[in-house]
């Protein structure tokens, strides 16, 4: 790779759902933390590990059609042999 390419890769964003989950406490055989969304720096306490399942789930979810499609050999228009 070039330098070029290597500085225009650092500096793209990171497609899908990024997140910090920071864990305080474990109580009752349960975690109890904090989620925090890295594009946007919402942070979000939960008190159980349902409760922090639900909020990936919402987070996962919420991504748009063109990250929920999938690649298909037409995407590929050259195809190298090694």
């Amino acid at each position: 790779m070039t330098h070029k390419k290597i500085q225009d890769a650092k500096t793209q964003p990171i497609k899908g759902t990024n997140f910090l989950i920071t864990i305080h406490h474990t109580e009752n055989y349960s975690y109890q933390g904090v989620i925090q969304w890295l594009d946007t720096g919402e942070k979000l306490h939960f008190r159980s590990e349902l409760e922090l399942m639900t909020l990936i789930h919402s987070a996962v979810s919420t991504q748009t059609e063109e990250d929920r499609s999938l690649r298909d050999w037409g995407q590929n228009k050259h195809i190298t042999a090694l």
